[in-house]
């Protein structure tokens, strides 16, 4: 079955991305995500073309688009953009696609 819906963000935070600070943001979000059951496919990723100005992505598949509400509403998220996004994340583009 393929994804309902395909969730994407692409952003940069406010460190240098060998600073330890954005080490730990990357390492506390993989942990969330991992703890949230309703993402399939989770991603982390390196911005690796000179295309764009973003350094990091995150990638998730929802199987329906109940499950992308459920991820958006469950606690554990919240409590991370609350926390971690809203603070250290300068600049970001979220982009949802659903297959053609």
């Amino acid at each position: 079955m393929e994804a309902a819906i395909r969730h994407m963000v692409v952003f940069n935070l406010k460190y240098d991305k060998d600073d330890p600070r954005a080490k730990d943001f990357i390492a506390t979000a993989k942990k969330v995500f991992a703890g949230i059951p309703f993402a399939q496919n989770v991603m982390q990723c390196w911005e690796v073309s000179p295309k764009n100005g973003y350094t990091y992505g995150f990638s998730f598949d929802f199987m329906k688009p109940e499950d992308y509400e459920s991820y958006n509403n469950h606690p554990e998220h919240c409590k991370f953009v609350e926390e971690r996004w809203n603070t250290e994340v300068t600049d970001f583009m979220e982009i949802d696609f659903k297959e053609i």
